[in-house]
């Protein structure tokens, strides 16, 4: 009797599909958030060329970008730094999809106050911050890349130590 009742367990085991692990589940409902550090000053005329900041796990959106500088940004008209965070989607990645641009240019409007928070993309709907960009380019797919680079225009300003936080919201 034992043999056949583990017979019968083992038969309804067999038929009764496993559950996805919850860490599975838990991904396709969590946001993913990364940070990219910036951890020494960059000099006036340095530049910082494109970096990975983050690698999208499944499809999402781009749903926050928020940029934390250890020192205060002043902008300034002719002197100055932009940030550039860019896309670049897994089926073309030489083609980069430029998302937000913030330069440090105008004075008052661009300033950032030393260990501040300022969220990029609530901006994001502005000409001068996406010049390029539409509501779909923030739609990424398992595999694309955000990248981040730093430029600087004619003799340039500080560009602090700072934290670029990403955050990518799962879409269906």
């Amino acid at each position: 009797m034992a043999k056949e009742l583990s017979g019968a367990v083992k038969a309804l085991v067999a038929i009764t599909p496993l559950p996805t692990t919850n860490e599975q589940e838990l991904r396709k409902l969590t946001r993913q958030v990364s940070t990219w550090n910036n951890d020494t000053a960059l000099a006036t005329t340095t530049a910082a060329a494109e970096q990975v900041a983050i690698v999208a796990r499944q499809a999402c959106r781009l749903v926050g970008v928020r940029l934390a500088p250890g020192a205060a940004i002043t902008g300034a008209a002719t002197n100055f730094f932009t940030l550039l965070i860019a896309k670049r989607p897994a089926t073309a990645p030489g083609t980069p999809v430029n998302l937000i641009t913030y330069a440090a240019d105008t004075p008052t409007t661009d300033d950032i106050a030393a260990f501040a928070a300022r969220d990029l993309l609530a901006a994001a709907t502005l000409a001068t911050y996406v010049p390029t960009a539409t509501s779909n380019d923030f739609d990424m797919e398992e595999g694309d890349v955000l990248t981040v680079a730093v430029t600087k225009a004619a003799s340039g300003m500080t560009f602090p130590i700072a934290a670029l936080s990403l955050a990518l919201e799962p879409r269906t």
